[in-house]
């Protein structure tokens, strides 16, 4: 691993939120380790900082990784087989392949110098050893850094130790200010825990604060929550309660283990809890990972603790550090139980009582699914998207719980069938997909939920290649449809059978199937987005046949659609269908324009799939209008952007023939030299810089009328509203004035942010100002 300096940051790691104490020497042979071996396992008792230390580790590192360092976080991970799911979503790879995602993961880091840092394996065990033997297998410049209470057994593999904190002897003791290696190190993490916490210890109670670190192993975590209490207590009052405490568990001190230390630590943590407080912790470890206000008051509230004291009870646990907070990109503040207090807050669950917090767990996060089908078709779906993704944890817990559960599983499938748009939106197709699979050969009851299931499947399936299983499960949805006679159900499994059929080549059937569900779709009072999916399906089917003019018109109908309703990601998909209509045409400006509007809005999203295909039309609508050195820079985003989605143009032969006479031809007349260094200077830019640095490039502008030119890419109705903004006005008396609705003036402006590149309302009036200007 060669040292390099000035080198772009690459990676997820978090920045450090308190400060990193002692540890210097283990720092060291740690990353002597690594040099010695492509894989190293921490492993000590719970609460020992093998976090910590692994993350010190690799944000020294990081930087001598060409391809960064990565945290992949397990703790909430309680199934073998989502292992390589989370790898892979924290490494930012959309499998939309039914190869395995394995096979995914080792595709993509074959050829990579990274750090990947695997944290809490000891739960999944047998799915990280898995993970790990495919990686190291295909990547000679990978190393892993694991983190685990017990060694992994991977052939190859280093385990480090890590001890507790040293403590000094009495004889030792020095002022708590001294130096963060050797003895100390404990007192010093006392001490910088404690201010943070309010408290000052004098120099005179360093000997006291050297006997509680000593009494509590110098285990960090255990150190840390004693910290916490000096705002209720003193250093004597805490030692004197822990004295108490351990002489109860054990008559002999020096025999108890320090698992029994740390345990010891909460049990007594937990008694100075009041008995609310007590009561929410236990209750709040049914949560996986982080969760919201408006979540704990849902599940937790009932006998013994009143709604409305909740909020007083988080804060409460927060300044004794058994809640850590934190805050969310949706805005919203969140709240996490460390693994090892979460551990311990389910121990003091019974059974029963485990089991009912978990249903209404349950019942929370299906509702908070079925909103987020219901309101996606709307204005709202970035918030959405951001809220759901925070929510991934509680949502594989949910789950999880319905599949384990006897009598549960249809209210699995509603979570798993509502979570249709989080699957293929967000790029979790594989692990949606597994779901599923795992749902519904469970209960094969003839029920809505299962059918939703089913069509959810067969889409997931068909994206990914699995026609087989893409078409079994169209036909079973509509064979459950036929049972309850219901219209909505049957209409996607017409929709679905078209998708399955456009992927086996059969475009005559997909286009009979794909518009009589949209026909059936259109009549119902609430317009989804899965159900104009349908209608930008048959607009895809007729590019593919050679019919660009009623591509169009499919596509139009679409955006007028979306447009109404104030909706972004199936627009960007009529977009997408839109440009590649006109590409076929011969109307690469058109085109272009349509495409660079997609883009803006996948990007948003982060839906890399989409990204992936209108970037193809972009590239290849540059080739014809013979901007190839534009097209070669695009290429090499998308070599960077397919090995993370995995089928690249959905496998489709005929897009597939397409991209390979664009490239020919863009190859041919740039020369392979100059092809490959546009292409690579793309591809090495982190894949959204890199892309909008190749979109952003304006192509040359076809002839137009003056006033043509004036609007740009904006539509007339787009152009009006532009003109209202550059008057000041809001989007209530915009709305007014052009007799529309708020909600499609707020859409006619993201839409015109979003084609314009723009970031504010004020870089709309300026340029409207600069077009009147220059068409005076």
């Amino acid at each position: 691993m060669a040292s390099r300096t000035a080198r772009r940051r690459v990676g997820n790691l978090p920045a450090e939120r308190t400060s990193f104490v002692g540890r210097r020497q283990e720092c060291v042979d740690v990353r002597q380790s690594l040099a010695q071996s492509r894989m190293v396992t921490l492993t000590g008792v719970g609460g020992v900082g093998k976090t910590r230390l692994a993350l010190r580790v690799a944000a020294q590192l990081g930087r001598s990784f060409r391809d960064g360092g990565w945290l992949v976080e397990l703790a909430e991970v309680h199934d073998d087989d989502l292992v390589a799911h989370t790898a892979a979503q924290a490494l930012g790879i959309q499998d939309w392949s039914a190869r395995g995602v394995e096979h995914v993961l080792a595709d993509y880091v074959r050829d990579k110098e990274i750090l990947v840092v695997l944290d809490n394996c000891e739960q999944v065990l047998d799915g990280c050893v898995k993970t790990c033997t495919a990686l190291l297998d295909v990547a000679p410049e990978l190393r892993i850094l694991a983190t685990s209470r017990q060694p992994l057994d991977v052939y190859g593999e280093h385990v480090v130790v890590v001890s507790t904190l040293p403590v000094p002897e009495p004889s030792e003791v020095g002022h708590l200010a001294g130096p963060d290696a050797g003895n100390g190190s404990s007192m010093r993490l006392f001490a910088e825990r404690a201010s943070a916490a309010g408290f000052q210890p004098a120099a005179d109670q360093d000997r006291a604060v050297a006997q509680l670190c000593r009494e509590l192993d110098g285990i960090p975590l255990a150190i840390e929550l004693a910290a916490a209490r000096t705002r209720f207590l003193s250093v004597e009052e805490l030692l004197a309660r822990l004295d108490d405490r351990f002489r109860l568990l054990a008559g002999n001190r020096s025999a108890l283990p320090r698992h029994q230390t740390l345990r010891a630590t909460m049990d007594w943590s937990y008694e100075l809890c009041s008995a609310e407080e007590r009561l929410l912790w236990s209750r709040m470890s049914v949560f996986a990972g982080g969760v919201d206000l408006a979540a704990v008051e849902q599940v937790c509230s009932g006998t013994g603790l009143a709604r409305e004291r909740i909020w007083e009870l988080v804060a409460a646990l927060v300044d004794k550090s058994i809640l850590t907070r934190e805050d969310a990109p949706t805005g919203t503040t969140r709240y996490r139980l460390l693994s090892t207090v979460r551990e311990y807050g389910l121990s003091l669950l019974s059974e029963d009582e485990r089991n009912r917090l978990r249903g209404l767990h349950r019942d929370h996060y299906l509702d908070l699914a079925e909103r987020g089908a219901r309101d996606w078709f709307g204005p709202d779906q970035l918030q959405w998207r951001a809220r759901i993704s925070a929510e991934h944890d509680n949502l594989r817990s949910a789950l999880e719980f319905c599949a384990a559960q006897p009598g549960q599983v249809q209210e699995g499938l509603r979570i798993a069938g509502a979570l249709w748009f989080y699957w293929t939106a967000c790029g979790l197709i594989a692990e949606g997909r597994q779901w599923l699979d795992r749902l519904l050969a469970l209960d094969a009851t003839p029920t809505v939920p299962r059918a939703t299931a089913l069509w959810v499947c067969s889409w997931l399936a068909s994206h990914q290649g699995d026609l087989a299983r893409g078409r079994a499960t169209a036909e079973g949805c509509s064979a459950v449809a036929e049972h309850l006679n219901d219209a909505v159900l049957a209409a996607f499994g017409l929709h679905l059978l078209g998708v399955d059929a456009m992927a086996e080549g059969h475009l005559e059937e997909a286009s009979a199937l794909t518009t009589r569900a949209w026909s059936r779709h259109r009549t119902h009072p609430k317009i989804t987005s899965p159900m104009v999916m349908s209608l930008v399906q048959s607009g895809l089917v007729a590019c593919l046949a050679g019919e660009s003019d009623r591509a169009t018109g499919y596509a139009e109908e679409c955006l007028q659609i979306t447009a109404a309703a104030g909706e972004l990601w199936t627009r960007s998909w009529g977009l997408v269908v839109r440009g590649l209509a006109s590409w076929m045409r011969g109307d690469a400006h058109d085109a272009v324009v349509h495409l660079r509007e997609s883009i803006g809005i996948k990007s948003r999203f982060n839906d890399l799939f989409g990204l992936g295909m209108a970037a193809e039309v972009l590239a290849w609508s540059h080739v014809s209008l013979g901007e190839h050195e534009r097209a070669a820079r695009i290429f090499g985003v998308l070599d960077r952007l397919w090995p993370l989605v995995g089928v690249p143009l959905m496998g489709a032969q005929q897009l597939l023939d397409y991209r390979r006479e664009a490239e020919g031809r863009a190859r041919e007349a740039l020369g392979e030299g100059a092809f490959g260094k546009l292409a690579a200077e793309s591809a090495g830019l982190p894949l959204q810089q890199g892309l909008a640095a190749a979109v952003r490039e304006k192509p040359r502008p076809a002839p137009r009328p003056a006033r043509e030119q004036r609007r740009g890419p904006l539509t007339r109705r787009e152009f009006q509203v532009a003109e209202a903004i550059a008057q000041g006005l809001s989007n209530k008396e915009i709305a007014a004035q052009l007799v529309i609705s708020q909600r499609t003036a707020e859409a006619h402006v993201e839409h015109i942010l979003t084609k314009l590149d723009f970031g504010s309302r004020t870089q709309i009036a300026t340029w409207v100002a600069a077009g009147q200007d220059a068409n005076a």
